[in-house]
């Protein structure tokens, strides 16, 4: 049984052992997803970033940000991180993106793919005709251990079919490396799903490995207000966004949490942002 701590605090940081990197996932609803339940991007976008600032993570994976510049204007509040997506030279495409803090990881390689029928490489609207979705990546060495591991983010597309074949498309194009892999993104795929137990097949799911469990709140929210409404009601089992740890490597979970926080009575997204502590010997 995880240990549950709660947080109740306006300001809060955190400190997590030397050797810990922590890692978020955050899908912050696109500018024109919200359905009117919402405020616009252009007053949420300063809540995304102090959600990102007070968690204080090493390394993001950013979903459902609509456009480049509002990719940019994320990025140049957070100085200490490198960007990483879709940056193509017809084209930016900034679903999904990783941020990377400077100082902690040297990158060695990056890139992404396209989940589609296309085999990665080139442009789909998947394996259904829906919306394009895509998997970021970026190969870095941790400057305090040395190790060396593939951070991939990723947001699947909701219908069955494109979201398995997306988990099965991750599943054999990084299970290929040698070193540990690590996965953050929204993947439309709660753990009862087919889908969900296919990525359990490759990776071992950061939340059930921690040892303790944080919600990071400043009003009186509870488990259930870590769901995304949109895909069930009840905590943990509502659960679509993941940070997952290849399970052939020795990862340590100190902690896993979720953050709660509102502004002016309003959460920034539909989806919590997630964190892990993670280590790897």
């Amino acid at each position: 049984m995880k240990n549950i701590i709660l947080w109740i605090t306006l300001f809060f940081n955190f400190t997590i052992f030397a050797t810990e990197i922590r890692v978020m996932s955050f899908n912050t609803t696109c500018a024109l997803c919200n359905k009117g339940q919402f405020d616009k991007f252009s007053k949420r976008k300063h809540w995304i970033v102090d959600t990102i600032k007070r968690n204080n993570p090493d390394i993001i994976s950013l979903q459902e940000v609509l456009t480049s510049r509002q990719l940019k204007w994320i990025a140049k509040q957070l100085k200490d991180y490198k960007l990483f997506y879709g940056n193509y030279r017809v084209f930016k495409f900034s679903d999904s993106a990783l941020l990377v803090r400077r100082d902690r990881f040297s990158v060695v390689k990056d890139g992404g793919y396209w989940l589609g029928r296309r085999g990665g490489k080139r442009f789909s609207f998947g394996w259904s005709f829906a919306l394009p979705r895509r998997v970021q990546w970026a190969t870095m060495v941790d400057n305090k251990t040395g190790r060396e591991f593939t951070f991939v983010g990723g947001h699947f597309d909701n219908r069955t079919k494109n979201k398995e074949k997306s988990a099965q498309f991750v599943i054999d194009t990084f299970s290929k490396e040698a070193i540990p892999i690590l996965f953050a993104g929204d993947t439309n795929l709660k753990p009862t799903t087919e889908g969900y137990s296919l990525l359990k097949t490759f990776f071992d799911d950061s939340f059930d490995l921690a040892d303790e469990f944080s919600m990071i709140r400043n009003t009186d929210t509870g488990l259930n207000d870590g769901c995304n409404l949109e895909k069930g009601k009840i905590f943990p089992d509502c659960r679509v966004d993941h940070i997952l740890l290849s399970s052939r490597d020795n990862w340590q979970v100190s902690n896993w949490g979720i953050d709660q926080f509102k502004y002016d009575g309003k959460f920034t997204s539909d989806h919590r942002a997630i964190f892990s502590d993670i280590s790897i010997e």
